[in-house]
């Protein structure tokens, strides 16, 4: 879940807050929402529209919907609100005849926006590896970002094409996740969880200039803290493995303005967040990572605050134990910079009631306000709204839990979320792995919480989303 930030132009701000927002997922950020443009501008506020970007991952696609499309009940439990499905893994040599005939098997699965809306970044969790490759072991490969031009994203004549691909970063990591930008749009912060050949073994963080689309910096991440000694070697190949826990394994990434921007990224394999100086990064000073602030188990989305205050992040699974979370942090963000032992000001128990029962919570995202966050808990197929400032005093924060249905009745595996520009529908990706075309995207309307209408046909085990305005 990623947001991005900007400074408030001279008109006002005329779309969502999370626009504001510092960079996170995927979505892992992982996520973003629009910054509406102002009133006599080139895209003024009358002629645009909110639109959704999802991942496609096993389709080795995006998919672009139109959402008021998407919230006419006429079009419910139908694709009729899909605008393109795009390509955005290139064609390879597979066979090793010297010709570009295979399509690569990318597994796209984050998506960010950045915050004039005319560019999106796609990370590509196995880059450029061939079909076979990636369903043998879908860990482990070169990892990619894909940069997608929006303008030419709603054009049909670009369906089922790469036209809208602007060109690819190489991530110089494996198992890329998360992508975040940071609050100059000047950069970018790429996050990888693994290793070669094996779903262990991240520990670095990619800066990325966004003028050249080039990795500049790698920061290194401290080794975790199990209980024997790190390094591992062998490296952990697959999880479940008690020996994962010395690698952080970055899953979601995203970035405050407060302390002169600072990274905050979920650690899946050390169970944790690191606090990472986006200015020393970007320097390439050896203390970049000033702390560590552990949470439940391992971390996936992560998103900060409109204001840049807070962070959350979803606690999704232990991978050594096989074993799913059930909570989200709350993170402070000064007393991430100055204390970071009293940094977490708050843990919630979300999605089920029983502390037994793992919901293992995907996503957590401000809404544009930054009053509620949302979370996507996979297991127990619903998503939970929090009133953070309950969670903040104490108080039980679950203000609503939603169950998601799909249309054909199968598990809802809900995942990632984007919000619409007013903040008025959250947008939710899910449904189990299954053929092509067989993902589904749920709006939720925010001031009813009722189920505004479902999209199908989206991607095959869709994971984050993000949303952009276009005309």
């Amino acid at each position: 879940m990623w947001y991005s930030l900007l400074q408030k132009p001279a008109c006002g701000w005329t779309g969502p807050a999370a626009s504001r927002q510092a960079a996170t997922w995927f979505a892992l950020a992982l996520n973003a929402a629009a910054l509406a443009g102002c009133a006599g501008g080139s895209m003024g506020q009358g002629m645009k529209k909110d639109y959704l970007l999802a991942s496609g991952r096993w389709d080795n696609t995006v998919i672009v919907i139109d959402v008021a499309k998407a919230i006419n009940p006429a079009n419910d439990g139908t694709p009729n609100a899909v605008v393109n499905r795009l390509r955005v893994t290139p064609d390879i040599d597979a066979n090793g005849t010297g010709k570009l005939d295979t399509v690569a098997s990318g597994q796209p699965i984050t998506v960010a926006i950045s915050a004039d809306h005319r560019r999106a970044y796609v990370g590509n969790h196995s880059g450029k590896s061939t079909p076979a490759q990636a369903a043998s072991f879908q860990h482990g490969w070169p990892g990619t970002y894909t940069v997608v031009n929006l303008s030419k994203a709603l054009d049909p004549a670009n369906n089922g094409t790469l036209n809208a691909v602007e060109g690819y970063i190489d991530g110089k990591n494996f198992g890329a996740t998360g992508f975040a930008i940071s609050p100059d749009q000047k950069y970018g912060v790429a996050a990888a969880a693994e290793s070669p050949d094996s779903e262990d073994g991240g520990r670095h963080i990619g800066i990325v200039n966004l003028a050249t689309n080039t990795v500049i910096r790698q920061v290194e991440q401290a080794y975790g803290s199990p209980d024997f000694p790190c390094p591992v070697s062998p490296i952990p190949h697959a999880s479940p493995n008690p020996k994962i826990g010395c690698f952080a394994g970055t899953n979601g990434v995203t970035v405050s303005p407060l302390g002169g921007g600072t990274i905050f990224t979920a650690n899946g394999g050390t169970n944790d967040v690191s606090v990472i100086s986006l200015q020393k990064a970007i320097n390439g000073h050896p203390g970049a990572e000033l702390a560590r602030i552990p949470t439940q188990t391992g971390g996936f989305g992560i998103a900060t605050s409109p204001d840049g205050k807070l962070v959350a992040v979803a606690a999704r699974e232990d991978l050594a134990l096989d074993k799913p979370g059930n909570t989200i942090s709350i993170i402070d963000v000064e007393k991430a910079l100055t204390n970071p032992a009293k940094a977490e000001v708050a843990r919630l128990l979300l999605g089920t009631d029983d502390p037994t029962v793992g919901t293992r919570p995907f996503v957590a995202a401000f809404t544009p306000d930054g009053k509620r966050i949302v979370v996507t808990n996979f297991r127990t197929n619903n998503i939970s709204v929090v009133d953070v400032a309950k969670a903040l005093s104490g108080q039980p924060a679950e203000i609503k839990r939603i169950t998601l249905e799909t249309p054909n009745g199968q598990p809802s595996r809900p995942r990632g979320v984007a919000f619409t520009a007013d903040g008025k529908y959250a947008a939710i990706t899910g449904a189990p792995k299954g053929g092509p075309n067989t993902g589904v995207v749920w709006l939720v309307d925010l001031d009813t919480y009722a189920v505004a209408g479902r999209v199908t046909q989206v991607g095959n085990e869709s994971y984050l989303i993000g949303a952009f305005q276009g005309r």
